[in-house]
């Protein structure tokens, strides 16, 4: 029997999978907020990006991520 952990990792799995399916009704956006819950979940710092948003941009929201995790409290 899986472990909660690996459970979840094969539900994510699942998900990927279902939105790499042209038949599913799942989206690469429902894979994507899967990916970042399971992280976050772990512990991950995972981060969500405009698609339309310029590198600059992405740069700049990972850079005041990063300024903020990196603070001592």
């Amino acid at each position: 029997m899986p472990t909660p952990s690996e459970a979840a990792e094969l539900k994510t799995q699942g998900v990927i999978e279902a939105a790499q399916d042209p038949n599913s009704k799942v989206t690469a956006e429902d894979a994507q907020q899967r990916i970042v819950h399971e992280s976050k979940r772990a512990g991950a710092v995972a981060l969500t990006f405009d698609p339309n948003a310029s590198p600059e941009e992405k740069a700049a929201q990972a850079r005041a991520v990063s300024d903020l995790i990196s603070r001592p409290w």
